[in-house]
């Protein structure tokens, strides 16, 4: 069960549903969770997304959003944080602070997570006593969620729950203990529901009242979102060559929506969907002499590659470039698939990675910090050697 800190200035808002969590900073903070509230998911992530970003980059708000799923292994818990917020699960930190758009990281399935509201005036109001709430909107400037069993440590439960079940003696009209039927094997196989799941989905929120928070919400103006123009594009402040622009959002959003159709036209259209995803072709990378190189899971490239730590146990492909040039590092650049976006981080180089987004003037990365690019981004690693994120 989640808790929460109460946030007296009613700014920071949460949206708590069973596989995800919402927070948002702002003047329409309670306007815009009390909107997404109803539909928040574990696979949700890109309506909250669109729905955040629908006024351009520069009028979305500083947010927190962790989604997870209980039936998976590893990389089961997305977590996306932009402005003002940092979420800190076990020893990672993941902030949006100076980040052009918003950080996303995956993490392990099993760790519990608390999202912090950072900068001057974070406290302001809020009262120091953590509240439970497993499902409701709720202002808050904190909110933490405890570890999820692992998939083993479920499976190993209900086990547990079946043994007892079979070994408790049963009690005769007589009152005395009775034998246990010869033919456990059918009790053992059948399905157990563990009291911790069935209690789980249950769906109750304390102490806040529920009129209370609809007054809440009601009580904020709804926002005004503009209509975009192509003058938005030119917009100071709105675009800084790392950052998605409105423009990019829109056609992102009709994609999307576009795939959306055609999975919904199908049974089991949300696994079918998924599938579809999985199985499209995903965007390539091409090398210096030409040559074309699926991105998918991950790559590192530079001019002896090596890796010293995998992520979610898998291996990354290492991409060799630039040989003999001494403006490439060994290990130069990282280029990975998050979501259907590709990310880029340089790898602390010696003469460090430019960036330059379509129509955009060249952009530095800081050393470690995944960016998100769009297709058609050059990525320019010194020396004459520059690479380019392709369609398929």
């Amino acid at each position: 069960m989640a808790e929460y800190l109460s946030d007296g200035s009613r700014r920071r808002v949460a949206g708590v549903r069973p596989g995800a969590v919402l927070v948002v900073d702002g003047d329409h903070a309670a306007a815009i969770v009390g909107e997404l509230w109803p539909t928040l998911s574990p696979d949700s992530t890109t309506a909250v997304i669109e729905r955040l970003t629908a006024g351009g980059l520069s009028s979305t708000p500083d947010f927190a959003l962790v989604t997870w799923t209980e039936h998976t292994a590893a990389g089961a818990v997305r977590v996306l944080v932009r402005g003002d917020f940092e979420v800190t699960a076990g020893s990672a930190r993941i902030s949006g602070v100076d980040v052009s758009t918003w950080t996303e990281r995956l993490l392990d399935e099993a760790a519990e997570f608390e999202i912090a509201a950072l900068g001057a005036g974070a406290g302001a109001g809020a009262v120091d006593e953590w509240n439970p709430i497993v499902d409701g909107v709720v202002p808050a400037g904190r909110v933490a969620v405890p570890a999820r069993p692992t998939s083993s440590a479920r499976a190993d439960a209900a086990v547990a729950a079946a043994v007892a079940a079979v070994a408790a003696p049963v009690i005769s009209a007589a009152g005395t203990p009775a034998m246990p039927a010869p033919n456990t094997t059918a009790a053992l196989s059948a399905p157990v529901i563990a009291p911790a799941e069935v209690a789980a989905s249950e769906h109750t929120i304390a102490p806040v009242d529920e009129a209370t928070v609809t007054d809440f919400i009601e009580s904020i103006p709804a926002p005004t979102i503009a209509a975009t123009t192509s003058s938005d594009e030119a917009a100071p402040g709105d675009h800084d060559g790392l950052t998605i622009a409105s423009v990019d959002i829109r056609r992102l959003r009709a994609e999307r929506e576009a795939a959306k159709q055609v999975g919904d036209a199908t049974p089991l259209s949300a696994v079918r969907r998924e599938s579809a995803e999985l199985a499209a072709p995903q965007p390539q990378l091409r090398l210096p002499d030409g040559a074309i190189e699926p991105i998918g899971h991950e790559l590192v490239l530079g001019r002896a590659p090596s890796v010293s730590k995998v992520s979610g146990g898998r291996l990354p492909r290492l991409v060799t470039i630039g040989h003999g040039d001494p403006d490439i590092s060994r290990s130069h650049v990282r280029l990975a698939l998050e979501g259907g976006t590709v990310v880029v981080t340089d790898l602390h180089s010696r003469n460090g990675t430019l960036v330059v987004a379509p129509g955009r003037p060249p952009v530095k990365l800081r050393a470690g910090e995944p960016t998100p690019v769009l297709i058609g981004t050059v990525v320019d690693l010194g020396g004459g050697c520059t690479l380019q994120v392709v369609g398929a």
